[in-house]
């Protein structure tokens, strides 16, 4: 299966996980947060994120050596969750009201976004019964002039 489309249905899987879990706290009015069905929807999000931010990181190095395919597929998930715990503290500095929804504010936040890309790039990269688009003939390296002697 096609990395890019694994990256898609598993930020889609971790959008709607995630959303569910807001959805789910803010129907109880915020009294449970983090038990029963909320902690499942927690952890079936966060697994569909670093799936898919994993796989998005092999898309950058597809053609690269296999040690480093699996530094960035690693590496790709830390990165982003370290910069999105800068966002999170931001937006928790903003919204100073004292509630439930200070807390999954981020996480809101995170789940739309990760539902929209997720459905933008399964609709981007989507072929046809496996068929590409037909593109221009690859064209052959000029050779240098060393090679010419």
């Amino acid at each position: 299966m096609d990395p890019r489309r694994i990256a898609s249905i598993a930020a889609v899987v971790g959008g709607v996980g995630w959303l569910v879990k807001v959805a789910l706290i803010w129907a109880n009015g915020g009294a449970n947060t983090d038990g029963g069905l909320v902690g499942v929807m927690y952890l079936l999000g966060l697994l569909g994120l670093v799936l898919a931010l994993g796989a998005a990181g092999y898309t950058l190095v597809e053609t690269a050596p296999v040690w480093l395919r699996a530094v960035v597929v690693v590496a790709t998930p830390l990165l982003v969750f370290m910069v999105w715990q800068m966002v999170d503290q931001a937006i928790k500095a903003l919204y100073t009201t004292e509630n439930w929804l200070q807390g999954e504010l981020s996480v809101l936040l995170a789940g739309v976004l990760a539902l929209v890309l997720g459905v933008w790039g399964f609709r981007r990269h989507r072929h046809t019964s496996g068929q590409r688009i037909a593109a221009d003939p690859p064209v052959r390296p000029v050779r240098g002039r060393r090679a010419a002697r």
